[in-house]
């Protein structure tokens, strides 16, 4: 037996006018609810403004998760990077709970169902954060996660490295024929240095420098320390060569020194990349992402 909302057809701003929907601020009106409810259940992370950004199944506190890890600076994802700019913000995560399931199966195929409505935003097709399609239970992984984690362990990894950088990349400014963020491994890094003819800023390298940020969990300002290699849902990645020294040149960057190795570089970014950045990306984009102030 399941208790569900129907959300099809509406917009999330509607939402708040819903009688039947109830969004909740506050963790103890939350506990209390979370108390008296079945043993699983579907929720959604919203932003102040009722933008969803998150779909998750859980049993007994587990929503209330997600704002404890991002408090923990070494935990890094793009949800928890829009969690900690609400933080910033001085605001708070809105919560929905939005239905409650006797058999996890079904909560599963709920969250599954929600989130290909809302849409996810590394495939481009919505504003959530999720990096999976859902549906994928620990207790119970679904056939295709299963076929996915054992293509990996038998000499995959390498395509799913490369796709995970393509999807992270064009979630940040579209499809692009050549994607500058690389798998570690594809190629021979070399330390940076200049390249030897004039360069000027390009949508591709500053799109470079937000994908290091998101994945790091830092933000862009003038003077931000950005790394090279980064990881993001497991995949490591790498700023490669030609567009490392690129963003050199254009005085976009500057090297901090000490790294012995490619891979241990630090960007330091300079009043030029940050300038370049807000040319080629959109302020409301970086701040949705959760890599700019919200000023």
């Amino acid at each position: 037996m399941t208790e569900m909302v129907d959300i099809s057809g509406i917009t999330t701003r509607d939402l708040v006018a819903q009688d039947e929907i109830e969004f909740l601020y506050e963790i103890q009106a939350l506990r209390a609810k979370l108390d008296t409810a079945k043993p699983f259940y579907v929720y959604m992370l919203h932003k102040p403004d009722f933008t969803p950004f998150y779909v998750g199944k859980g049993t007994g506190s587990r929503i209330l998760n997600h704002e404890s890890d991002a408090r923990n600076i070494t935990l890094r994802s793009h949800k928890l990077n829009v969690i900690r700019a609400i933080h910033r913000a001085g605001r708070s995560v809105v919560y929905l709970l939005d239905g409650f399931f006797d058999q996890e199966k079904d909560a599963l195929a709920r969250e599954r169902e929600l989130i290909a409505e809302v849409g996810r935003h590394d495939l481009g097709r919505g504003p959530l954060t999720n990096q999976t399609d859902g549906g994928e239970g620990t207790s119970n992984p679904s056939l295709e996660s299963r076929e996915r984690r054992a293509a990996t362990l038998g000499g995959l990894s390498e395509d799913t490295d490369r796709r995970a950088a393509n999807q992270f990349f064009a979630s940040i400014s579209g499809r692009r024929a050549s994607v500058p963020i690389k798998p570690l491994g594809a190629r021979r890094l070399e330390i940076t240095t200049p390249h030897a003819n004039a360069r000027s800023p390009r949508e591709r390298m500053a799109t470079a420098l937000v994908a290091a940020a998101i994945a790091s969990g830092r933000m862009i300002a003038v003077g931000s320390i950005l790394p090279r290699l980064f990881e993001m849902n497991g995949h490591p990645l790498v700023i490669e060569n030609g567009v490392s020294r690129d963003m050199l040149k254009a005085g976009m960057i500057t090297i901090e020194a000490g790294a012995t190795r490619p891979e241990r570089e630090m960007f330091r970014l300079t009043e030029t990349g940050y300038a370049a950045i807000l040319r080629f990306i959109r302020r409301r984009k970086l701040i949705d992402l959760g890599v700019l102030e919200d000023a």
